[in-house]
């Protein structure tokens, strides 16, 4: 009798943290607007016979809209972009407890990360410029 050898498998298994926050600036019905978003984020991955899963978890998240004559000039100082970090976990708990004491303090900060991505979004002046209203 031959002996079949089978080599197993063992699914590899890691956990990501992230913190996105972005300001952007859009028109509509002719008046300005500035909204800000923020959120943190727990990414599962799971890689099991060559198949990649990734499970998301939203952590917490939160989005504000103002009218851009209405916004604070702190709010207006932001960069019109997404910024996206990963964070060490210490750090997204530090964040996380923040996120249930001062929420709106999280589009203020730039956390300590292990590596984070920009996209700028055009800002106000650009819109204006290619806007159909003006």
């Amino acid at each position: 009798m031959k002996m079949r050898h089978t080599h197993l498998t063992i699914p590899l298994k890691s956990t990501s943290y992230f913190f996105l926050k972005s300001k952007d600036v859009h028109i509509e019905n002719g008046l300005a607007f500035i909204t800000l978003f923020a959120r943190l984020t727990r990414e599962n991955t799971l890689i099991h016979e060559g198949k990649k899963r990734i499970h998301i978890e939203t952590a917490w998240a939160e989005i504000e809209e103002f009218q851009l004559e209405h916004a604070s000039e702190k709010v207006k100082s932001l960069p019109n972009c997404m910024q996206r970090y990963e964070l060490t976990e210490h750090v997204f708990r530090g964040l996380y407890h923040l996120s249930k004491e001062s929420p709106k303090d999280l589009f203020f900060i730039t956390p300590y990360h292990h590596k984070s991505s920009r996209q700028n979004f055009l800002s106000y002046q650009e819109l204006n410029r290619v806007s159909p209203f003006h």
